[in-house]
């Protein structure tokens, strides 16, 4: 397809991009809806429904017309703009990742939408939100293709009629090998083993939300009924406890099951030569493919029912504009991958890690004495509100049990050192490994304080591309010894 023509997208985009204004609409404009919800509508209010909405559709036939696009002496070039003009010029070799997606509406009508992300935008440097699949797939191979030209020749030329056939075999460089591939049965396997504590404070904020009045009801009944019975039912209130922590974890559990169902439905992902292919969801159909050289961080996590089961989530960061030391960047995730999953990855994009460990590090014992004071802190607080003897029965329960916890979360602290690979290990319950190259690295950054400078400790920082992940307490003797490494790699590189 001749992509070298400005060019509109579909005409169907008309909707799509007025549904868009409208929710965002709704969004920017919530608090003075809700305010006029809760007065009395007359017929006056009630025509500003209509007329919001004839609104958000004219101005999306307003975008419509002022968005154009097409390609032209190695970048990608957009015009967009109702009322304040902009023009946009994206070179190939600044593209970081070609995604595309397709949301209910690309659904229902077959289209899709692609969003271009460079390293120097906080989000998406812009979406193109409808387009056929076949020519948003050529766009992509398009912009793909030329990156990695670009990369090597900043004056690369236009695709022509003779490299087509090229772009058609590069649509297999990142299809191969099935990796994760999610049925009904290992779907409900991923959904079970999420945070259900977390997904259950936020499901029992939404039923206390949609029982919102049910309160005064109670305390109308409750007040009818004799003082010696209201007091019973106040002491008795103690053994909601069970019940109410069983309610949160189904809510935990049923709002687990449904995120997951619409993040990684028909989750499907491959490895090729040149990077990995995935696609997943249910309302937002999301399409992946991940070059290998685009990858800046790798970031393993599980808890204690996932590595029971076997697996873990792989998120895969690529460089994105933000605060470094904030962790900013392209998550992608990858569930269910089990040990032969991280093998492949590994070996694809840290060869060295299978030959020899250069330099280990682990924290300074101090530490472990540090969590451990941080874990006792809340054991002080039924000293406050309850009475002395079952504060100390709490207490001597407490103690051992934070000294257990602590030591097992420091002996998981671990940093190791390889040719060109730094593996950050971190977590007991919840256990974080994330593998990350030296050559690709920003900088690195030896850090402390006073008192800590006089122990001879120090904290070491590795700033890539897609944020900073840290490494605590360290004795200086270790920390630059790994620093000196991690910078001679960066120089050697570059």
């Amino acid at each position: 397809m001749d992509f070298h023509r400005p060019a509109r997208q579909h005409p169907l985009g008309v909707v799509i991009l007025a549904i868009q204004f409208l929710i965002k609409g709704v969004q920017s404009f919530w608090p003075a809806i809700v305010g006029v919800s809760l007065t009395q509508l007359d017929w006056m209010t009630l025509l500003l429904i209509p007329f919001g909405i004839s609104l958000g559709v004219a101005w999306a036939i307003l975008y419509y017309l002022r968005f154009t696009y097409w390609v032209e002496e190695g970048s990608i070039i957009v015009e967009r703009g109702v009322i304040q003009r902009e023009r946009l010029q994206v070179p190939f070799a600044k593209i970081q990742a070609i995604n595309l997606f397709q949301g209910p509406v690309q659904q229902v009508f077959g289209l899709t939408g692609i969003q271009v992300d460079t390293a120097g935008s906080s989000g998406s440097e812009f979406k193109i939100v409808a387009m056929r699949r076949d020519a948003a797939e050529s766009l992509r191979l398009m912009l793909a293709e030329h990156g990695v030209q670009a990369g090597e020749d900043q004056n690369s030329d236009p695709v022509d009629a003779s490299e087509e056939e090229g772009l058609q075999d590069s649509t297999h460089a990142y299809r191969g090998r099935t990796m994760v591939d999610l049925d009904i049965a290992r779907l409900i396997k991923v959904g079970l083993t999420q945070n259900h504590f977390r997904n259950g404070l936020l499901g029992l904020a939404v039923i206390s939300s949609l029982a919102g009045g049910l309160e005064h009801q109670i305390e109308a009944w409750l007040s009818g009924l004799p003082a010696p019975i209201t007091a019973l039912m106040a002491a008795a209130t103690v053994l909601l406890i069970v019940p109410g922590f069983i309610l949160m974890l189904l809510a935990g559990v049923g709002v687990s099951l449904v995120t997951t169902v619409l993040r990684y439905f028909r989750f499907h992902s491959e490895i090729g030569k040149q990077g990995v292919f995935m696609e997943s969801g249910l309302l937002r159909r999301n399409t992946f493919q991940i070059p290998f050289d685009k990858v800046h961080l790798t970031d393993w996590r599980s808890n204690v029912l996932q590595r029971v089961l076997g697996f873990e989530t792989l998120r895969i960061r690529q460089a994105q504009a933000g605060d470094a030391a904030s962790g900013v960047g392209v998550r992608l995730a990858i569930p269910a991958m089990e040990p032969e999953h991280r093998a492949i990855m590994e070996e694809v994009l840290y060869p060295d890690l299978s030959q020899g460990v250069a330099i280990t590090g682990r924290p300074v014992g101090r530490l472990r004495w540090l969590l451990w004071l941080a874990a006792l802190l809340p054991g002080t607080v039924p000293f406050l509100v309850w009475s002395p003897w079952l504060a100390c029965a709490f207490a001597v329960f407490w103690l051992p049990f934070t000294g257990w916890t602590t030591r097992n979360r420091y002996r998981a602290f671990q940093l190791t050192v390889y040719q060109d690979a730094v593996v950050l290990q971190k977590g007991w319950f919840w256990r974080q490994r994330v593998v990350l190259k030296m050559s690709q690295l920003q900088g690195v950054e030896w850090k402390r304080h006073l008192l800590l400078e006089r122990r001879g400790v120090g904290h070491l920082t590795f700033h890539t591309a897609s944020g900073a992940k840290r490494f605590s307490y360290l004795d200086r003797e270790t920390g630059f010894r790994i620093r000196d490494w991690a910078l001679n790699q960066l120089h050697a590189n570059r």
